[in-house]
């Protein structure tokens, strides 16, 4: 274990840019195209027999996600797949995948990690559909990213690294989606495509029967879900803070995965059947929030969605009440955007297992229907306002009767409201958002010290319910609607608060407002990454019949090679009867306002019939000045509950039923945090506690990287002028002398938590990490100023 006295106010030199989320892509053009290279290195995939698929397809209702390609599971990367040539400016890696009869191919990553000027493109054989470039700006906190499909059955990924950023890249691809459904268009010779394949009792969204809904049909998306191998709708979705926040509202059923496409505006341009543009995408999401008692799952997109699309923000209607009318609006079989019209009012039923009065029923739709791939698709009462969105039902062209919706009154009851109405101001009812209808306010939040941008600064409106934070080159933009003034606070940990006031948001302006906010001391409490034995920790079992399988792992790492796991290492998973307690050291007369955070990846056994429940998983806990352990809960919360009865009705063996809990799959790295401010003066110790029950066993509970900081008060001076070289394969820095009569060096793997690994304590203004550009990783290195 690492531990620190005082340690004090910080610069930051970064080897690298950190990133900003999304799949809005930077253009550019393929290195290929203007450098003589050699034929790319061609993967082909097994073939796939799309009358089989298709039957099988036949066999699901709306109730499952409709599949449009077979997922081919690979593992691509840029160590065992392609070739690698040698550029003018760098390097160029290359990799031709080939699937033979696939209408499109589209991707997804495990692992998406760009250095800066890295470029990434795809594109199909005949150069007239790339995508790209994806850069750096893409990657998102689950390290995973998802490409919305490219025609053809024949791609190539295409990978460009500056000569100064070698090695630094990592690429891997884990599933090539081979469509057998087409999304691009319908002839002759493709018989079985999605464009114009739903019903002809359907009606085009841009008809005149959808005049009086062009707002709400602004929102409706089609998500490429399910590892990026099924289609569902979905919509955008407001909340009482009227900001623009990117939720959308789907479907349970539907699946969805960190890795999902969300492709806007797929519709023809008038009332008669044209294709639309399938190139207004956004990819990656976090999972916010689901519940299969009324099939609901909320997600967070991973970047706003750009103005361009035109987005709207659907209201709400959270009254268990009936309305007079419905319409829904949604991607039948995947086609084009459809509106559809129901003249009478639901009634209160139940689908599929599901508890009595969870669903509206759709009696019987009155122009148009929904099918397969409208799973997910919101219900608008009479007022424009969600009320649901599709579960399953028989509807058809033929047979026009019994759609289910997911009542959206009880998932506000069940939890959704913790999201959509983040000031719990219990409203039942909501308008939506447009964001083009008023003005906005933007800018860039730097370090006064360093200069540097700033990412993760809190932007909130004063007095308001309004909050975005900043990417990470420091910018924030913000819709607001016209005709008030407004004052924001900008926080960020570290750092003093600052303020701007009076802004006045006239129609379709701008408003331009830089922060630079300056950093405060910082106290290092705890800081921990498990490389050196963490003599200090402990770990046990409860005692009697309950088994411990804490250990210190390599099996995975977040920082270097260790990590502490609760699972074997022999057999890969953990045992049953866990209930296994890692406890850290005491962290005494707790500083105030102290944070705590921590990365964790775990594989728990979760509810096969409901999805949201576990029976095996973590919990994190307290114990303060040696008193009992409670349960606290880290942002961004637990993921599951732990199940008290069995499907079978029997009590579940587990040791903590009932508790919220970790259990969910994550593969990728997460952090989360865990404020610490109601303990300041408290001795305080903290417990990662993972229960099973007597069968079926995963893989287990990783945790890495665990920090505890504090807001210092000294006055101690911030050192500067630092500078970084690289000498072989040693790192220098260099910084000017002051009355600092120590220094400490940190270097971290990731730029919001700074104080990771501590390389060294030294009296001079010089310091060499021995080794420290041996490897392909990009590290921030932090120069503390420290007095014992």
């Amino acid at each position: 274990m690492k531990r620190s006295p005082m340690l004090l106010t910080l610069v930051i030199l970064c080897c690298c840019a950190a990133a900003s989320v999304a799949q809005i892509s930077q253009g550019g053009a393929p290195a290929s195209l203007s450098n003589p290279l050699n034929a790319a290195l061609s993967r082909t995939l097994p073939a796939v027999d799309h009358a089989a698929l298709l039957a099988e397809d036949a066999q699901e209702g709306k109730d499952v996600a409709l599949r449009f390609g077979y997922p081919h599971e690979v593992n691509f990367n840029l160590d065992n797949s392609g070739t690698w040539e040698d550029t003018k400016d760098g390097r160029v890696w290359r990799l031709r995948v080939e699937s033979r009869g696939a209408y499109s191919i589209n991707l997804v990553f495990d692992r998406f990690d760009v250095p800066a000027g890295g470029r990434l493109f795809i594109y199909n054989d005949a150069y007239d559909y790339v995508i790209g470039a994806f850069t750096e700006a893409n990657e998102a906190p689950s390290g995973d990213l998802g490409t919305q499909p490219v025609p053809g059955d024949a791609i190539t990924i295409e990978y460009i690294e500056p000569y100064e950023a070698q090695g630094q890249g990592e690429l891997s691809i884990m599933r090539v989606v081979h469509a057998y459904r087409n999304l691009f268009g319908r002839g002759a010779e493709n018989p079985l495509d999605n464009y114009g394949d739903s019903g002809t009792c359907n009606n085009n969204a841009n008809c005149p029967e959808g005049a009086n809904w062009q707002e709400q049909k602004r929102g409706v998306v089609m998500l490429l879900t399910s590892g990026g191998s099924r289609y569902c709708s979905g919509s955008l979705i407001n909340s009482t803070a009227n900001d623009a926040t990117p939720f959308v509202l789907t479907a349970n059923h539907c699946t969805p995965s960190t890795s999902d496409v969300f492709m806007f505006n797929y519709e023809s341009p008038g009332c008669p059947n044209v294709n639309g543009p399938t190139n207004q995408t956004v990819a990656g999401c976090q999972l916010l929030f689901n519940s299969s008692a009324s099939d609901v799952f909320l997600v967070r997109l991973n970047s706003s969605v750009p103005l361009a699309y035109n987005p709207y923000f659907s209201g709400w209607n959270a009254n268990d009440a009936a309305w007079t009318s419905s319409v829904c609006i949604h991607h039948p079989s995947g086609d084009i955007k459809k509106i559809t019209f129901d003249n009478q009012a639901p009634v209160s039923s139940t689908w599929s297992g599901t508890p009595a009065n969870s669903h509206w029923r759709i009696l019987n739709w009155d122009d148009g229907t929904t099918e397969p791939g409208s799973s997910g698709s919101p219900l608008f009462d009479q007022n424009h306002r969600i009320t649901g969105q599709l579960h399953g039902g028989t509807a058809s062209c033929t047979n026009n009767i019994d759609d289910y919706y997911g009542k959206f009154s009880l998932s506000m009851t069940n939890g959704l409201r913790t999201h959509l109405d983040p000031g719990n101001s219990g409203v039942m009812t909501l308008d939506g958002f447009d964001p083009q209808a008023g003005g906005f306010v933007r800018g860039t939040v730097t370090d006064n010290v360093t200069t540097l941008p700033l990412a993760g600064v809190t932007v909130s409106q004063i007095g308001g319910t309004r909050t975005t934070t900043t990417d990470a080159s420091g910018n924030y933009f913000m819709p607001l609607p016209d005709g008030f003034t407004y004052d924001f606070a900008f926080s960020k940990f570290a750092y003093l608060s600052d303020t701007v006031t009076g802004i006045v948001i006239v129609e379709g302006d701008t408003v331009v407002a830089d922060v630079s906010l300056t950093p405060l001391p910082i106290i290092t409490v705890l800081s921990e990454d498990f490389e050196d034995g963490a003599a200090d920790w402990t770990h046990a079992g409860a005692g009697g019949t309950w088994v411990d399988d804490w250990h210190i792992s390599t099996e995975r790492a977040r920082s270097t090679t260790h990590s502490y796991k609760c699972g074997s290492n022999t057999t890969g998973q953990y045992r049953a009867f866990n209930d296994a307690r890692l406890v850290s050291p005491v962290m005494n007369n707790l500083p105030d306002e102290s944070v705590m955070s921590f990365w964790m990846q775990i594989e728990g056994e979760t509810s096969t019939a409901y999805p949201d429940s576990a029976y095996d998983g973590g919990i994190v806990e307290i114990s303060v000045d040696g008193g009992a352990y409670t349960q606290v809960t880290p942002t961004p919360g637990y993921t599951n509950t732990f199940r008290i009865l069995s499907g079978g009705g029997v009590p579940v063996q587990g040791p903590m039923p009932g508790l919220p809990c970790f259990a969910t799959n994550q593969t990728t790295w997460t952090q989360y945090t865990l404020d610490l401010a109601a303990y300041a003066g408290s001795s305080l110790q903290v417990r990662f506690r993972f229960g099973s029950d007597n069968s079926v066993q995963r893989e287990g509970w990783y945790i890495d990287d665990v920090l505890v900081q504090a807001v210092g008060t000294a006055d101690i001076p911030v050192p500067q002028d630092l500078t970084i070289f690289v000498d072989g394969e040693d790192v220098v820095l260099h910084w000017a002398a002051d009355s600092n009569p120590l220094y400490r060096v940190y270097s971290s793997l990731d730029q919001s938590s700074p104080l990771q690994v501590l390389e060294g304590e030294t009296d001079q203004t010089s310091f060499t990490i021995i080794g420290g550009a041996a490897t392909d990783e990009m590290r921030y290195y932090v120069v503390v100023g420290y007095q014992p």
